[in-house]
């Protein structure tokens, strides 16, 4: 028997390019997963990036995977936090300005729902998220500040370094359209709601 409860399923397309993406969000024993594969048409040809994200009891990412198949080969990246946020790979901290609670990974709209239910903004609130931002498929990693303000029950207002742009979510957080980075739900399933 799973130790997963799925909480929402979701599919996204992109305006901009050839691009689907089918991604998870499941509560596990000890907080909550985000998993997901994209597909996508890379600089070198077909390429897919295969994403799992796991926090603790209190929303904060503590590991990240990231898979990514091109056709010049695999390679992963694999991250983990410490309980004052410091990440690290298997070589050694990571030297980032300031601790990290919320991953961001530049592949997908999805971890911007982690960052979402983490902040549990009440309509009007707004707050600044210290986040670890991937690049896929470079691997570049830096610390950022990523804002965010809760427009109405399922919309939400995000400032990041690329812009700023509105997110509608379901009730559990999953982002279903993230216009800044042309992404769109083409399929979403709502499988049980965890405040």
């Amino acid at each position: 028997m799973s130790d997963l409860e799925r909480l929402s399923t979701t599919s996204w397309e992109r305006s901009d390019r050839l691009f689907l993406e089918m991604g998870k969000l499941d509560r596990t024993p000890t907080g909550f997963r985000l998993s997901g594969t994209a597909l996508y048409r890379g600089r070198g040809g077909p390429t897919s990036a295969t994403y799992l994200v796991e926090t603790d009891a209190a929303r904060r990412s503590r590991s990240v995977r990231i898979e990514v198949d091109e056709p010049t080969g695999l390679r992963t990246l694999a991250l983990h936090a410490d309980d004052e946020g410091r990440w690290h790979s298997a070589e050694g901290p990571l030297d980032l300005p300031f601790p990290c609670e919320d991953v961001d990974l530049a592949v997908t709209p999805a971890t911007n729902g982690l960052t979402i239910r983490r902040l549990d903004l009440a309509v009007g609130a707004e707050a600044t998220a210290r986040v670890l931002w991937i690049q896929v498929p470079s691997f570049g990693v830096r610390a950022v500040e990523q804002g965010y303000q809760r427009i109405d029950r399922d919309t939400y207002r995000y400032k990041g370094r690329y812009g700023s742009y509105k997110l509608t979510v379901d009730a559990n957080g999953m982002v279903l359209d993230y216009p800044g980075g042309g992404w769109r739900s083409v399929a979403h399933k709502v499988s049980r709601r965890v405040p």
